[in-house]
């Protein structure tokens, strides 16, 4: 039987609930769950990703929690399971991973036709993407966070998705998953690009343009970039091909 209550404590998976058709049956969502803009107006708030209010969730009765394993802290999910609510947890880590994970979500939910819609969509534009014309081949740094500085390793949804443009990733073989680093060792890699993404730290041109000037130097090109669109999966992931298939590369 369908879930009839559903709690969501990743902002991805509820943006992808209400796409195929979903939304119905929430009845809690996290603060950080704000997409589909105005769609989720009014759903009780039940903490942030990494701070769920447990006994709030509890209250609100539900009958299937969706979690993602990176986004959520295990022991939260552990308690929810102690306490007899069922939670899905999931964790895509390249884009070939994401339709079965939507499949899954619509199996869940009662939604199959609208999600095995979607999750074809993401199949024929993903392998559009894999089975193009050889481009360029570019080495990057993917910066996700500063004060330490954080970058990424190839065991990652964003690696996968930037392949897919053409990106080697100079911290691909990394066995740390967000290794921390320095922007001088960066350096020392020679990325043709630094691109910095908007979440989950929110690097922007205008607020940090002259110190990624600074600290990086003039002779590397450097991106400023919607992280959303990098790093979320589900219904995002169609735009993330669209970013990836457009994505403007050294010597472009």
């Amino acid at each position: 039987m369908p879930a009839q209550r559903v709690v969501s404590l990743c902002p991805s998976i509820t943006e992808t609930i209400v796409a195929i058709g979903g939304r119905r049956a929430l009845v809690g969502v996290t603060r950080y769950c704000t997409r589909p803009s105005g769609i989720l107006w009014g759903l009780p708030r039940v903490g942030g990703t990494k701070s769920p209010e447990i006994s709030r969730i509890l209250d609100l009765s539900p009958d299937l929690v969706f979690a993602n394993a990176e986004e959520n802290r295990r022991e939260d999910v552990e308690a929810l399971r102690k306490a007899g609510v069922e939670v899905d947890v999931t964790l895509p880590k390249t884009v070939s991973e994401v339709p079965s994970a939507i499949r899954n979500w619509g199996r869940r939910l009662g939604t199959d036709a609208e999600a095995d819609a979607l999750a074809a969509r993401i199949e024929s534009a993903w392998k559009e993407l894999e089975d193009r014309p050889a481009r360029p081949r570019f080495r990057y740094a993917y910066w996700i966070w500063k004060d330490p500085w954080m970058t990424i390793s190839d065991d990652t949804y964003v690696a996968d998705l930037l392949r897919l443009a053409g990106g080697e990733n100079v911290y691909g073989a990394e066995r740390t998953r967000y290794p921390t680093t320095h922007p001088s060792e960066a350096l020392a890699r020679e990325p043709q690009v630094h691109i910095f993404a908007s979440e989950p730290y929110p690097f922007s041109e205008e607020k940090h343009g002259a110190l990624v000037e600074r600290l990086f130097g003039g002779h590397t090109r450097r991106l400023f970039v919607e992280g959303d669109d990098f790093c979320w999966h589900g219904v995002r992931t169609l735009e993330g091909l669209r970013r990836a298939a457009e994505l403007s590369v050294p010597g472009d």
